[in-house]
């Protein structure tokens, strides 16, 4: 005990004899990712940047940031490309279907070193449909069937419906207030150990949802909701990526359709319709996985 006491005495008296200097960080600035894929950064909102400096987790920021890092000297910088997954803002995440950029930096004390990202999708995962059959610019496409029980309502493809190019075009009016249609199907991982995420451009000036539907080898079909759509603000295209990879565990099928039901609104306290007429406009859906 008086030995500890003795170490524990020159230690404060050690402490008190000194100052030690506040160290000074190094500053790393991230630009935003520039896309190495099909149209570039016309196609994705890569938004966020989670950076990792000498294998040592620093955080994720909305880019571009400016970060302070105790570190100097050369140092190994791997930045992964996230995104806003399920379109919500509170919960931007790593976007694992595509790669990390690395760079190898020197890094000094009150200065900044500047990284512009490059990103592509990793080379190993599949997109469940090629993709030039989910752009609707192609000779093929994704096939479509209607649902509902209107035989007047459809969808078109059309070159004023799309993002770039042609695109999937769903119209509802006081006549005709729903459209329901549903993908071709398609095998998809579903044991849960295998991200599976859509992606998909929208613009829609009524809210619309979408589930997946799972299909059983006698054709019985199930749906599970995934998301529910806003109307978009400003007239303006948004993309989504949704992280089907915990959904499809719990509807274990052969294969799986992409089902969107588009509601002409109504007034719950009237009853009556909301709108007169209304669109949705989707383009470049695709299904991608490892």
């Amino acid at each position: 005990m008086r030995y500890f006491t003795t170490i524990f005495l020159f230690s404060i008296l050690f402490c008190l004899g000194c100052d030690k200097p506040e160290a000074i960080p190094s500053y790393i600035k991230m630009q935003p990712f520039v896309v190495k894929a099909t149209s570039g950064n016309a196609w994705h909102e890569i938004t966020e940047g989670w950076i990792y400096v000498n294998n040592e987790l620093i955080g994720g920021f909305t880019l571009p940031a400016e970060i302070p890092v105790l570190a100097e000297g050369q140092a190994e910088v791997q930045i992964f490309p996230g995104v806003k997954a399920n379109g919500l803002n509170s919960s931007p995440g790593v976007y694992p279907m595509m790669s990390r950029y690395k760079e190898s930096v020197n890094l000094k004390p009150g200065e900044t070193v500047t990284i512009n990202p490059t990103t592509e999708y990793d080379p190993s995962i599949t997109f469940a449909w090629p993709e030039d059959k989910t752009t609707f610019d192609g000779s093929t496409t994704v096939l479509y069937e209607n649902r509902d029980i209107d035989t007047s309502t459809t969808f078109s493809v059309t070159l004023e419906s799309g993002f770039q190019g042609k695109g999937l075009l769903m119209e509802v009016d006081t006549a005709h207030g729903l459209i329901e249609i549903a993908s071709e199907p398609i095998a998809l991982p579903n044991s849960g150990d295998r991200n599976v995420w859509l992606e998909l451009h929208h613009k829609n000036d009524i809210p619309f949802s979408i589930q997946i539907v799972g299909v059983g080898q006698d054709g019985f079909e199930q749906g599970i909701p995934l998301y529910l759509f806003n109307s978009t603000k400003d007239d303006k295209w948004n993309k989504i990526y949704l992280n089907l990879t915990d959904y499809l565990p719990t509807l274990v099928r052969p294969t799986y359709r992409l089902f969107f039901r588009v509601p002409l609104p109504i007034n719950n306290s009237t009853g009556q319709y909301s709108a007169l007429k209304g669109k949705v406009m989707l383009d470049n859906i695709r299904l991608v996985h490892f």
